[in-house]
């Protein structure tokens, strides 16, 4: 992450519940869905392909699309989850994940590292907003939709933190710094030196950083945030295409087409004219798109 804007990912709770295991179950999520779970109480072995891991009460699991795992309660005891399936939901109500990774780097380095498998220690109190989560879930109070909202996004911050303080030595921090950073000046000429130096660690540690974490260079990373904001103002002003380019760091037309071109696999015109929603003269965009509103690839 980031993804191209066009390829949103907007995401709704399929289903969110209290579950007591007493003997082997096999847990999978589908090619649309995720699922997240916490320990409530009891212990349990969780077994996901040939590992086999020992988790107590309050112990937190990402399940990633296409996932199984074998749930053993331990001692002889039940175990008490508490289960939240996410699915992809194109049609409102949802939450923009995709946005929402443009926007929170902690959220985005998140699910940039994290893969289809993942425990976590619950640092920040997830436990408490994934019970809110099963309390709007299940009552139909005024204004639930627009709860949840707020609380999935509340959500996937607290699991960002908890995600980012087991794996600081990582260098987690440092990546965290470095996406903030081209974010909030990606319009202005970056190099590799200016970030690094910004963070505080050598250029070759966060080139190291973004190849191992996040799966790309840190000039792809760049030109990917560029697009994305590129991609916003063609979808929703009329500024000259070579003004969008200007506005979002690019040098001149011809890389800008080069790049966005290989990024969307087509050309800015070819783009706005597909995907425009409407057209409004808005003369910068230094933050993009407004808050309120997250690529499918992710190991979400």
């Amino acid at each position: 992450m980031p993804y191209p804007y066009i390829k949103n990912l907007p995401l709704w709770p399929s289903h969110c519940g209290i579950m007591t295991i007493r003997e082997d179950y096999c847990l999978k999520t589908s090619n649309t869905e995720n699922c997240f779970l916490q320990i409530i109480s009891g212990r349990m072995v969780i077994q996901h392909k040939s590992r086999r891991h020992t988790l107590a009460a309050r112990s937190v699991v990402a399940l990633g699309r296409n996932t199984s795992v074998l749930l053993e309660p331990q001692a002889q005891q039940s175990c008490q989850l508490i289960l939240l399936f996410l699915h992809h939901a194109p049609a409102a109500p949802n939450i923009n994940l995709n946005f929402l990774c443009l926007h929170v780097s902690l959220v985005d380095v998140f699910f940039g590292r994290k893969t289809r498998f993942c425990i976590l220690t619950d640092q920040e109190h997830i436990y408490v907003t994934f019970h809110a989560i099963l309390y709007e879930w299940e009552h139909d109070q005024p204004e639930r939709d627009t709860m949840l909202t707020s609380l999935l996004q509340e959500f996937f911050i607290r699991l960002a933190r908890s995600f980012h303080a087991h794996n600081r030595p990582t260098g987690i921090q440092y990546l965290t710094s470095a996406c903030d950073y081209i974010k909030q000046n990606f319009q202005e000429p970056l190099t590799l030196e200016k970030i690094a130096a910004h963070v505080g660690i050598s250029r070759s540690y966060l080139a190291q950083l973004f190849s191992t974490q996040l799966n790309r260079s840190v000039v792809e990373y760049i030109q990917t945030v560029r697009c994305d904001h590129a991609a916003y103002l063609l979808n929703t002003t009329s500024l000259p295409i070579i003004d969008i380019a200007m506005e979002t760091g690019f040098n001149n037309r011809q890389h800008f087409t080069r790049t966005f071109g290989k990024l969307y696999g087509m050309p800015p015109h070819e783009y706005r004219h597909v995907n425009h929603v409407s057209y409004v003269k808005t003369p910068g965009l230094r933050n993009g798109p407004s808050s309120g509103s997250g690529e499918s690839g992710v190991s979400t």
